[in-house]
């Protein structure tokens, strides 16, 4: 049976982000592997599974929450949309959530409420959990600070003397000069008794340099209750590192790719260049893996232990069994399965193609929407035709299916629908169209014929 929440979830995600210069929405702008807004859904998966969760969109709307819908591992989460029609500011934002339904239910439970968001990419789930402990009865808001070396762009923590309590939060273009030089500041985190966050947004006003409400405001009205404001300093600003530009999507997306490796470099999995490699979030590796150089693992692929993946490969959403080899300069497209011990050499190409247990692919072929067995050989520059335009059985693309023990030949193509049963070989050159009995020699190549000396009258234009 599961607990009952003591917190929900604002997410805000209703901007454009203008400075992105990109039709796309801001959190759906993608690194690791998925868009940003997944990041803070994932850290809201791992710690507060139960909590009721809004996000709020605006911009591009049906296609953020189109998105977020068709991903199934937050079916599990309990999220309601809210729109906020017109952009003004995040106060705004938030006000449209606690005013909806939504909001009203959030009261009535008297649960506390944590607003992130939607672009906050590296937010590690420790961060999110130290923020979801218990506010005392009569603290209104915790608040997520840091200090940064350069703090421009961000609201500066304003407190009574250097240390002492905080006062409000001082939003750039509002602050004075002696305001801007101070380094701590507001990282946009926040975790509100819920009847507080819904009365204080309706008394904050768009007296400000931007015309908005801003949900800093609520940090000064907090701070003269007697609760005051409570503070939870974070000392690793990299983890807060927001996304307002494609140079800063850039940046966090090295940084996230640099953390994915070295959580699986301490599990046993050997880079040989970091530098050149990329692992998305949800790739799964094994110890002894081996990566090599300029290797992309992209999706929610998964590397058996022991398998080698060479120099410029690049794998998605696939699975590759222990103990097999990849490349280098092959391509795994999505829905791939490659067993144990096999091997997927130079320039390969498989999409939806499931490889047996130590079959060998060489070099120079494509196998697309294909079943193939194990201990199988495939020479040198085989191809699955799969698709003539036909729909078999509501499907577009054929597939082809090769059983165990089957020798393929070099220069060979198979126009699927047809399977070659087990054991049998095919000849060098040949087209096969028809399906190949068990233990059967296939050779479909038209007759060699050798004209002596017509080639010098070609050359001569007798």
């Amino acid at each position: 049976m599961q607990s009952a929440p003591r917190s929900a979830v604002i997410i805000l995600a209703a901007g454009l982000g203008k400075r992105m210069c990109s039709r796309i929405p801001k959190v759906l702008h993608t690194i690791g592997g998925q868009p940003l807004l997944f990041h803070i859904l994932d850290r809201v998966l791992e710690v507060a599974p139960n909590a009721p969760v809004s996000i709020v969109t605006g911009y591009a709307r049906e296609e953020v929450e189109a998105r977020v819908r068709s991903n199934p591992d937050y079916a599990k989460l309990l999220i309601t949309f809210v729109h906020q029609a017109e952009q003004k500011g995040t106060g705004h934002a938030a006000r449209c959530a606690m005013d909806s339904e939504w909001g009203v239910d959030v009261v009535k439970k008297r649960l506390a409420v944590l607003v992130l968001p939607g672009d906050l990419p590296l937010i590690p789930t420790e961060l999110v959990r130290q923020m979801l402990m218990d506010l005392r009865t009569k603290t209104a808001v915790r608040l997520l600070t840091c200090e940064l070396t350069d703090p421009t762009g961000y609201g500066r923590i304003v407190r009574r003397g250097k240390r002492g309590a905080v006062l409000r939060i001082a939003e750039e273009k509002d602050a004075t000069a002696r305001e801007r030089s101070i380094r701590e500041v507001g990282t946009s985190i926040y975790l509100f008794h819920a009847a507080f966050l819904k009365a204080g947004l309706h008394k904050i006003t768009t007296k400000n340099a931007q015309g908005e409400y801003y949900l800093t405001d609520l940090v000064a009205q907090a701070s003269r209750s007697k609760g005051g404001v409570d503070v939870l300093t974070w000392d690793k600003p990299e983890d807060l590192r927001g996304v307002n530009d494609p140079w800063e999507l850039a940046q966090a997306g090295k940084l996230l790719n640099v953390r994915s490796m070295i959580r699986w470099s301490r599990e046993g999995v050997r880079f040989v260049d970091p530098s050149t490699s990329w692992v998305d979030v949800h790739v799964k590796l094994a110890a002894d893996v081996e990566i090599q150089p300029g290797v992309i693992l992209s999706g929610r692929s998964e590397i058996g232990t022991g398998a080698i993946i060479k120099a410029g490969s690049i794998i998605e959403d696939s699975v590759v069994g222990p103990g097999a080899s990849i490349g280098p300069y092959a391509h795994l497209r999505p829905g791939s399965v490659v067993g144990e011990k096999a091997k997927i050499g130079n320039f390969v190409e498989l999409k939806k193609a499931k490889i047996g247990a130590t079959t060998s692919v060489a070099h120079l072929s494509y196998i697309g929407d294909a079943e193939v067995g194990e201990r199988v050989n495939i020479g040198c520059g085989f191809i699955t035709c799969n698709f003539d335009g036909r729909v078999i059985d509501g499907e577009r693309k054929h597939r082809t299916v090769i059983e165990d023990d089957v020798f393929l030949g070099s220069d060979c193509q198979t126009i699927a629908p047809v399977r070659v049963g087990r054991g049998a070989y095919v000849a060098s050159g040949s087209t096969i169209t028809e399906d190949v009995e068990p233990d059967a020699l296939a050779i479909a190549r038209s007759r060699q014929v050798n004209k002596p000396g017509y080639a010098r009258k070609l050359r001569s234009g007798e």
